[in-house]
């Protein structure tokens, strides 16, 4: 792993890029939340503890702690600071920043289906956390897959409502962008199948239905599919199940989600399955990037000698839009209700992924993503899905 001490050199290369216009400051005279005492507000960092042997899981992380390099002196009432953190299991991550009487925001999880993990907890003790990649469909909206989703995964509920958000686009888009992709290829019978994690299931069950109402024939045998979308969250799981599916369907496209971007996965395929895969990456190419993200690029590459894996971007628009809020709420800001309300309520918010907006359900109007190939052992993006 580099040293994190890099983050500085690419900082001043971002001091354009500050996000304007948060909305107006939330008020915490209702507040029923936790808040922070004294002057200091800790953000807490969440790194998987394999991070140091998952390249695009690292660029996040350091994207993460760019932007804050390059925005962390917005916030003028308090002081910030920032705490990276890695344990065993991710509910470790989760429960050391609710034990900080600092605490005031948990960025949160990078692998898509993880939060699940850590959701409960931060919202216990309304903890704003803000996941920059995991785009699982049952944090954000409900799905026939999840029963009870997304409100089952919040341990307090009832008292604070949703306390998650994230600026990586959901799950249904991507599950939308995939079957355009299909329709565009000429797909006209697919075959669709998950393992047995949340995540997985519902990404198949969305999928399925995109595909459906987009004309396209869903089941049948594997072995006559054009297409065959598998949902995954595990790298090694989805790897097994591709390997075999490139025998039984020699013709059929492979597409598998963006879980697939993290972790250990194109060296266990097979040169048949590699050859057919079709990874779906939330992101741009770097041609399509607008102005402020091909700075972001550029500011990256400063500070750690390679271009950014596609989603690194998000983690840099996650830690900018929550230190933007934080600074709206100026002496507020130590009011965790607010924090949350203020960062739900973010409007065409300009940043390097241009300008978004969220809702009150935490998910983002964004809907850019990219399709990878298998190129010199590696996912690489050489395609804009359709978008809108």
């Amino acid at each position: 792993m580099r040293s994190r001490a890099l983050a500085g050199a690419g900082a001043a290369c971002l001091a354009a890029l500050a996000v304007a216009g948060c909305g107006a400051s939330s008020s915490s005279s209702a507040s029923t939340a936790v808040s922070v005492t004294g002057h200091t507000l800790t953000i807490f960092i969440s790194e998987p503890a394999d991070i140091a042997r998952d390249p695009a899981a690292l660029d996040v992380v350091h994207a993460e702690q760019l932007a804050f390099a390059a925005d962390r002196h917005e916030v003028k009432d308090f002081a910030l600071a920032l705490q990276p953190t890695f344990g065993k299991a991710l509910s470790y991550n989760a429960r050391l920043a609710i034990t900080d009487p600092t605490t005031i925001a948990y960025l949160g999880e990078i692998a898509p289906g993880t939060s699940d993990q850590t959701v409960g907890i931060t919202n216990a003790l309304d903890l704003l956390q803000v996941s920059p990649t995991d785009n699982a469909i049952e944090l954000g909206s409900r799905t026939p897959a999840v029963a009870g989703a997304p409100q089952s995964l919040f341990e307090s509920f009832g008292t604070y409502g949703r306390t998650f958000a994230r600026v990586v686009p959901s799950g249904a888009e991507e599950a939308r962008a995939d079957v355009a992709e299909m329709k565009a290829m000429g797909v006209s019978h697919l075959y669709v199948a998950s393992d047995s994690s949340d995540y997985g299931r519902a990404m198949a069950d969305a999928v399925s239905a995109a595909a459906r109402a987009a004309g396209i024939t869903v089941g049948g045998p594997l072995a006559s599919a054009q297409a065959v979308f598998y949902g995954v969250q595990s790298p090694a799981t989805a790897a097994h199940f591709f390997n075999r599916a490139a025998t039984l369907a020699p013709h059929a496209k492979l597409f598998g989600p963006s879980s697939l971007n993290f972790g250990n996965f194109v060296p266990l395929l097979s040169a048949a399955a590699a050859s057919r895969l079709y990874v779906s990456i939330p992101g741009y190419l770097p041609k399509d990037l607008p102005a402020a993200g091909r700075a972001f690029a550029a500011a990256f590459r400063i500070a750690y000698g390679h271009t950014p894996n596609t989603e690194a971007i998000f983690g840099y628009a996650a830690m900018s839009a929550l230190i933007h809020v934080i600074a709206a709420e100026g002496r507020n800001a130590n009011d965790r209700t607010a924090v949350v309300k203020e960062f739900l309520s973010l409007h065409k918010l300009p940043s390097v992924l241009g300008s978004y907006s969220l809702n009150s359900a935490g998910n983002t109007n964004l809907d850019a993503f990219v399709f990878a190939h298998v190129r010199a052992g590696r996912l690489v993006p050489f395609l804009a899905a359709p978008t809108g």
